[in-house]
Formats: C-alpha cells, sequence, structure tokens
C-alpha cells in the first residue's frame, strides 16, 4: 500500500486519511465488537467521500482532526502523536458511540432520509430542571453549557452574521458552512415558510417574524442558540421532546442586574428574542458527513452529475403564546412557544455522547450592537480551552493572525486599529475575569509596527499566551457528558449541606462577626461595617456583582463552589481586620 511506503514527516492526502486514522486507532479499539466496521468505513471512504460511515468512525474522525489537530496537515508522524498523546481523550469521546445499542452501520447508497418527528428523546436517569430552575442554574452558576462538536461550532458562526448568507435565484438564502481547513463541511439555507398554527393571531404574529428572518442573523442569534440548546439539555421535556422557551427567561440570562436595578421586560426586547428564534427555525440544515447521496450520473439528463442534498430544519416549533393589550385586546406579540431541536442537531444535545464546554454568562450578557468582539473572542477561547484541558496544552500560543479572522473586523479597520481592538479585548475579557492574563510570546518590536505589510508579515504571525482562570480550567476538567447525573450529584451535594445547617447548634452570643459562620446575613453585616458598595465588594471577592447579590438575596440555590471559597477567604480576612 502507498500509504504504507509514505515518509511519517510527508503530508497524506485527503482521501488517505481515513485509512490512516484506521490504521492508528483500530490497535487501541479493537476490543470493541463495533470497531470492526471501521476498516470498511476507512476502506469505502478512501474511495468515495460521499459514502455514510459508521458515527462512531464519524466521531473518531472529528475529534481527531478537529478537536484535536484543529485542521492542521496531518503526518503520520503527528497523527502517531495524537493517540500517544491524547489516547484517553479519543477514548472518552468515542467510546459511547462504539458502546451505544443501536450503533448503526451505513451503507454508502441510502434511501431519501424522512425525518422522525416522533422519535425517542434520550431518556435522563436524573430529573430534570423546570424552565425557572434552568434559569437559576445558569445564574448562580454564571454559566451555559454549549457542546463542543466541531459541526455545531460552526452552525453557530454561520448564524451569526447575515452577510455569509447569499440570495439565489428561487429567493432562497444560503449559505455554506466551511471549516478551518477550508473544507465544506455543509450548507444552510433560509426558507421564509411558516408552520401550522390553529389561532389567526398566532399565525400572524409568526408570519411578521418570519418575514424579517434575513435581518435577523447576528451575536445575539448565536447567543439564542447556545441558549436553547443549553435549556434543552437541562430542561424536563414533553412526551414528544419539546420545552417550554419564553422570552422573559432569555432576557434575565442576558440582564446582569447592574445597580440594583430590576429587569424590566419591554415588547421591543421580546420582539428582537423571538425574531432570531423564528430564524432559527427558517435554517434547514444539510451536512455533508451525514445527507449527500450522489445519484447516478447514467440517469442524469446532459451527462452533468449533481450532489443532492437532504436538508433538515434546526428546530421545530410545536406551539406559541401571543401576548395581548389589556385595554384594547390587540394581540401585542408572541412571548412564549415550546421549542425542540431537529434530528440533525439533536444528536450534538446527547449528554450519554457529547462532551460541553461551560460557557461564561458574561459572553451571553455583552452588547451584541457594541461588544461584538467580547462575544466573539469569549466563545472561541471558551472552545479552545475545553480542547486544550483534553489535550493537557493549556500554554499553546494562539495566533494573531487567527484571533484576527475569528473576531472578523471590518475591512475598513486599518491595521493600527485592529492592533488596538484586538488588545482591548483580551483586556476587557480579562478585566471581566474571562481571561486570567495574556501576553505576548516575545515583545512586539514597535519600529516594524507601521511599516509596510507589517500585520500580515510581521504582528499577524506573533504568538500570544492567553490563559484561563482556575475556575475556568477546574470546569473543563469536568466530563460534562454525563450532565443529568452531575446535576442530580450537585442537588444530592445541596441537600446535604442545608441539612447540615439544620442541624448545627445555635451560635451562643458573641462578639461581632467573631466565630460567626459565614452566611448572607453575616456576609451583609461585615460589608456594612466596612461602607463598602456590593459593587466593590464583589470586586475584592472576585465574583461578579451579581452573584453576590444573589447571594445575599438568598437567590442563589446551588451556589458555586470557586465562588464560596472566594467568599470565605474573604470573609475570614476581613472581619478580622
Amino acid at each position: 500500500m502507498i500509504l504504507n511506503q509514505l515518509p511519517d514527516r510527508m503530508v497524506i492526502k485527503p482521501q488517505w486519511l481515513p485509512l490512516a486514522l484506521y490504521q492508528e486507532a483500530i490497535g487501541f479499539f479493537a476490543q470493541y465488537p463495533a470497531a470492526k466496521q471501521w476498516q470498511v468505513d476507512a476502506e469505502r471512504l478512501a474511495e468515495d467521500v460521499t459514502y455514510q460511515a459508521s458515527p462512531s468512525f464519524k466521531m473518531l474522525s472529528d475529534c481527531v482532526f478537529h478537536t484535536l489537530l484543529q485542521g492542521k496537515p496531518v503526518t503520520k508522524a503527528l497523527l502517531r502523536e495524537a493517540f500517544v498523546n491524547y489516547i484517553d481523550t479519543i477514548i472518552y469521546e468515542v467510546e459511547p458511540f462504539l458502546l451505544k445499542k443501536d450503533h448503526v452501520v451505513y451503507k454508502a447508497v441510502q434511501p431519501e432520509p424522512v425525518p422522525v418527528e416522533n422519535e425517542p428523546i434520550v431518556d435522563f436517569e436524573a430529573e430534570q430542571l423546570s424552565l425557572l430552575e434552568t434559569t437559576v442554574d445558569a445564574l448562580d452558576n454564571e454559566r451555559i453549557f454549549t457542546s463542543l462538536n466541531s459541526q455545531y461550532i460552526l452552525m453557530r458562526d454561520t448564524v451569526s452574521s447575515s452577510k455569509k448568507f447569499n440570495e439565489k435565484e428561487d429567493g432562497v438564502f444560503v449559505s455554506d458552512m466551511i471549516d478551518a481547513k477550508g473544507e465544506l463541511r455543509g450548507t444552510a439555507e433560509l426558507r421564509k415558510d411558516t408552520i401550522a398554527l390553529p389561532e389567526q393571531d398566532q399565525e400572524k404574529m409568526w408570519l411578521s417574524l418570519v418575514e424579517s428572518t434575513i435581518n435577523a442573523f447576528d451575536e445575539l442569534t448565536a447567543d439564542l442558540l447556545d441558549i436553547i440548546s443549553h435549556m434543552w439539555v437541562l430542561q424536563q421535556k414533553d412526551e414528544d421532546g419539546y420545552i417550554d422557551f419564553h422570552s422573559d427567561e432569555v432576557l434575565k440570562l442576558r440582564h446582569d442586574q447592574l445597580d440594583n436595578k430590576p429587569l424590566v421586560i419591554r415588547e421591543r426586547d421580546r420582539f428582537k428574542v423571538m425574531k432570531r428564534v423564528a430564524a432559527l427555525s427558517s435554517i434547514w440544515i444539510s451536512m455533508r458527513e451525514n445527507d449527500v447521496k450522489v445519484v447516478n450520473k447514467d440517469k442524469i439528463k446532459d451527462d452533468e452529475e449533481y450532489d443532492f442534498t437532504t436538508f433538515h430544519r434546526m428546530f421545530d416549533i410545536n406551539s406559541v403564546k401571543v401576548a395581548y393589550d389589556k385595554k384594547t385586546g390587540e394581540p401585542k406579540g408572541i412571548y412564549e412557544l415550546k421549542i425542540k431541536p431537529a434530528p440533525i442537531l439533536r444528536t450534538y444535545f446527547d449528554t450519554s455522547l457529547q462532551t460541553f464546554i461551560p460557557l461564561d454568562l458574561k459572553v451571553i450578557q455583552y452588547s451584541y450592537h457594541t461588544q461584538r468582539e467580547l462575544k466573539r473572542l469569549g466563545r472561541y477561547l471558551s472552545y479552545q480551552w475545553k480542547v486544550r484541558t483534553l489535550s493537557r496544552n493549556l500554554k499553546q500560543p494562539f495566533k494573531v493572525r487567527t484571533l484576527v479572522e475569528t473576531l472578523d473586523f471590518p475591512a475598513s479597520y486599518n491595521g493600527v486599529i485592529v492592533r488596538d481592538k484586538l488588545e482591548q479585548t483580551l483586556d476587557m475579557l480579562t478585566k471581566d475575569g474571562i481571561i486570567a492574563e495574556w501576553y505576548y510570546q516575545e515583545p512586539v518590536d514597535e519600529s516594524r509596527v507601521g511599516k509596510r505589510d507589517w500585520v500580515k508579515k510581521y504582528w499577524g504571525e506573533l504568538n500570544l499566551i492567553i490563559l484561563p482562570p482556575q475556575d475556568t480550567i477546574e470546569d473543563n476538567r469536568k466530563k460534562y457528558g454525563q450532565m443529568a447525573a452531575l446535576l442530580e450529584k450537585e442537588r444530592a451535594k445541596q441537600q446535604l449541606l442545608s441539612a447540615a445547617v439544620d442541624l448545627a447548634p445555635a451560635v451562643v452570643e458573641s462578639s461581632p462577626l467573631q466565630d460567626v459562620p459565614l452566611s448572607p446575613e453575616s456576609v451583609a453585616e461585615l460589608i456594612d461595617q466596612h461602607k463598602l458598595s456590593i459593587r466593590s465588594a464583589a470586586a475584592e471577592i472576585g465574583m461578579s456583582h451579581s452573584t453576590l447579590l444573589r447571594y445575599l438575596n438568598k437567590e442563589a440555590k446551588r451556589p458555586n463552589k470557586a465562588s464560596m471559597n472566594k467568599l470565605q477567604n474573604w470573609y475570614d480576612e476581613r472581619k478580622n481586620m
């Protein structure tokens, strides 16, 4: 075989990659009966890129090539090194697919897949959260969960900007999903179709949302994809797999309770949310690894060969609720609905198969108008830190050029503005606690700044070290793939803690703040004693203003362990001052 004769340091041709992957992997997975299919998968993929491999081989390929190697040119040496260094990560990602009872073996050509609307939903062992509990959990822990899957990341990036969509002659807007290697991974289509609703007002309102969807793709839409996905993973579902989705709960997550001001819900804010939900439900996706089939060219007129793809809607809407003006009775807008990811997305949210990324809630709370760069870099770093935690390479540098491409600055920006914007974004993320520290791997030679092509030939090639906070590192070490079980453990722990507090002996008269256990009352008293504001106290503690406020108001049902440790340390230091 030519592949066996290939030098270790020579880049492997794309058509040989499945075979090279199989050769390196099979020795580690030979004990799994389902892995016997991998040889067939590799050989068929080498002959026909449209062949539908087994789910486990697809996950193996995605984990190695996209997650760990991130689109790098692959050599046999690099591939071997990946398996030696990261075999525990690869096994963790792939094993659930090998052990799945309904492990499917696909054939080269399949009938046109038909979406199954009532397919069984993942049966979680642990009790799921209510809509309100899902919101409270995110606020208390200051994070939501997003999928690590590279295809999901591509989908999210696609819906983050309307300029990614181009209008075709038939009025359909299309966007190609291209990965870091420049390969086409899928296609997204925006279709202005509506859903059948029982009430005329509901249909009218929904149609008004759908009509404006092409202008609804921005960073807020990307936020909503993450939020809906998070809610569907954690929230209790009806028998058909739908969850309750309320615009007000989204607005609570986006509100950081600055200046102790209560959240005021405005109709235009509800409309903005629901307009983007309508946009997401109007997106139809075809992923090339899943849905492409090649029609026999002998049956095609004019001797032309076409790829016929199968598209699936991203989200299904079951019902909507319309708000009416109390005085006039006129419909004001949609504020609540039932929603679920369509089958093409549901695999990415299967907690028994997938790995999840904790995303700092501040990234969701940044303005999608004025703080776009903070959102994009925050998401990108969250993904990279999870990958680098899995591969145990947190100090791997970031190329400046890659970060600039990620932030997608306007073409009108010159090099000086781009540099200032990037560094300001990094500083702000550091100030907000999303980044622990950042620095150039080597000092910038300012004498080269401003010279001809200095961005492309010099500054863009520099390396940055960007390190996450310790809390983020610890969160990323947790295997959130078994999320329901994790939540169940958290609940049990909190119940034990609550029981311990209830059974604790009463505190006998003592001097103020001496030997007084940590509590919202004792913390409030200490803040008052030192004449601190809530904001300044939160800054001293190293936690967000909103988290401290919820703790003092006894609204934090499941306090974050790291935040409570910070609070305890601060409390112990301050009470002895």
